[in-house]
């Protein structure tokens, strides 16, 4: 899905921009993506790589099919991880003074816990990129381009 901005502010690699939608946001499967790197006035953080400058009029991306590969990951993982908990959780029945039920129930809690935490652990080692909307054309340079 592509959009056009107007950038505010610029840092490092990433842009702060003034998004204009052309649909819907609400019609758009990525837009948790965005709104997690947006900020209270509503400018939303994208990448950069064409060295846009504030007042500049840009077109940027939002890259839905890794955004979906993402949430498939996540969710997918989970639902493995939730499902072998359990299975060892009541598998290990014999081995607890508990219940097959309160076991299971345990296996279950400590299957998603070392599914969440793996997920976390991988996701900010690896600050991929590809979640950040990406600056891909500049449409129009501000009047004092580069001057802020």
């Amino acid at each position: 899905m592509r959009d056009n901005a107007v950038v505010v502010s610029v840092k490092e690699s990433l842009a702060w921009v003034q998004v204009t939608p052309q649909v819907s946001c609400t019609e758009c499967s990525a837009r948790s993506l965005c709104a997690g790197h947006k900020d209270g006035a509503g400018r939303l953080a994208v990448q950069n790589p064409l060295q846009a400058r504030p007042g500049d009029e840009v077109e940027i991306e939002v890259p839905e099919a890794n955004y979906q590969k993402d949430m498939m990951r996540i969710f997918g993982l989970l639902l493995v991880a939730s499902l072998a908990g359990l299975g060892l959780g009541y598998a290990a029945r014999p081995l607890s003074s508990l219940d097959p039920a309160s076991n299971g129930l345990l296996g279950l809690l400590a299957g998603v816990l070392i599914a969440a935490t793996g997920l976390v652990r991988y996701y900010r080692a690896h600050r991929r990129k590809a979640g950040y909307p990406v600056i891909v054309e500049i449409l129009n340079r501000g009047g004092s381009h580069g001057e802020t």
